[in-house]
Parts: C-alpha cells; structure tokens; sequence
C-alpha cells in the first residue's frame, strides 16, 4: 500500500491478489483495455486507489484468495 496525498493507493500485485489472479492476468487486463479500476501511471509502475479497488470488489462480489 502506498499513500499519495492522503488517498490510498495498491500495487498490481495488491490488485491481483484481492481480486484472486495472477500479477499476469492483472497486467493483461490493463494491456488489454480491461482492468477493473482504472490505474495511475506512475513512472514504470501502476497504482491503483484502494477505495476503488474494495468498492469493484464489493459489487462484483470478489473475494481474496485465502
């Protein structure tokens, strides 16, 4: 978890494992115009505001892998 200017923000990997894939298929939903919520470039990396990943989550009634 990251914190930019008080707002929250998840790595790929963070996404990826709250929505149950691999980093892989994470980043191939973003290659593939796809990805639940919508990323921050960041330099080299994607980051992603928790706040939007938890409530994607929520309505599509994803669960973390245990």
């Amino acid at each position: 978890m990251i914190m930019i200017e008080g707002t929250n923000y998840m790595t790929v990997r963070e996404l990826a494992h709250l929505h149950g894939v691999t980093v892989g298929t994470a980043r191939n939903w973003r290659a593939e115009g796809r990805e639940p919520v919508e990323g921050l470039k960041l330099g080299h990396s994607v980051l992603y505001r928790e706040a939007d990943v938890l409530k994607d989550i929520a309505s599509n009634g994803r669960r973390a892998r245990q």
